[in-house]
C-alpha cells in the first residue's frame, strides 16, 4: 500500500514550512483559503493535562474529597475522581443522566455487591442508587451530570 498524499492544498502549505515556498505568490482567492485553514487548525484545542499532582481536592460529603477532572457546563457533565476514606458512604442519590464509574483503588459495596479495582459501573437517566459503601476506602473515577451542591445531596433520603 503506498503511502497516503496529502491533498494539493497542503502542498504549498508543506513547502512553505520546509523553505521550499514557490516563486510567485496563489491567486488571492487561493491564499485566502489556505490563510483560513492554516489559523482553523492552529485554533483547535489541544489535549488538556492535568498531572496527578495537580487540581484541588474538595470537601463534598464527610469522608469524600472530589477532584474534578473535566466540567462541561454546556453539557451538563463532569469527570472526577472520588477519595472515599474507609468507613464513609455515598449517600443514596437519584441520577438525571447516565453515569459510568471505574473503581480504580480499594473497593465499593453497593446493594450487596462488592466491586474492585478495574470494575466499571454504568448507571442509566433515572437510576436510584441505594448508599455505596466502601469500608476499606476506595477511589472513583466517575464522569455524570454535574455534582449537586453537597447539603442536596447529603440531606438526600432515598425516597
Amino acid at each position: 500500500m503506498s503511502p497516503r498524499r496529502p491533498p494539493p492544498a497542503d502542498d504549498l502549505l508543506l513547502a512553505a514550512l520546509a523553505g521550499l515556498t514557490p516563486a510567485e505568490a496563489p491567486p488571492p482567492d487561493r491564499a485566502a483559503d489556505l490563510r483560513a485553514r492554516l489559523l482553523a487548525a492552529a485554533a483547535r484545542p489541544r489535549t488538556v493535562v492535568l498531572r496527578a499532582n495537580e487540581g484541588e481536592w474538595a470537601p463534598f460529603v464527610p469522608g469524600i474529597r472530589i477532584k474534578t477532572l473535566r466540567r462541561d457546563e454546556a453539557d451538563g457533565t463532569q469527570t472526577s475522581l472520588w477519595r472515599i476514606e474507609p468507613g464513609a458512604q455515598v449517600p443514596p442519590h437519584p441520577h438525571t443522566r447516565e453515569e459510568e464509574c471505574l473503581v480504580l483503588e480499594g473497593s465499593v459495596i453497593h446493594d450487596g455487591i462488592e466491586y474492585f479495582p478495574g470494575d466499571f459501573l454504568l448507571a442509566p437517566p433515572g437510576e436510584r442508587h441505594q448508599p455505596f459503601l466502601a469500608p476499606r476506602g476506595a477511589l472513583l473515577m466517575i464522569r455524570s451530570e454535574l455534582i449537586p451542591d453537597p447539603s442536596r445531596l447529603a440531606g438526600h433520603d432515598g425516597h
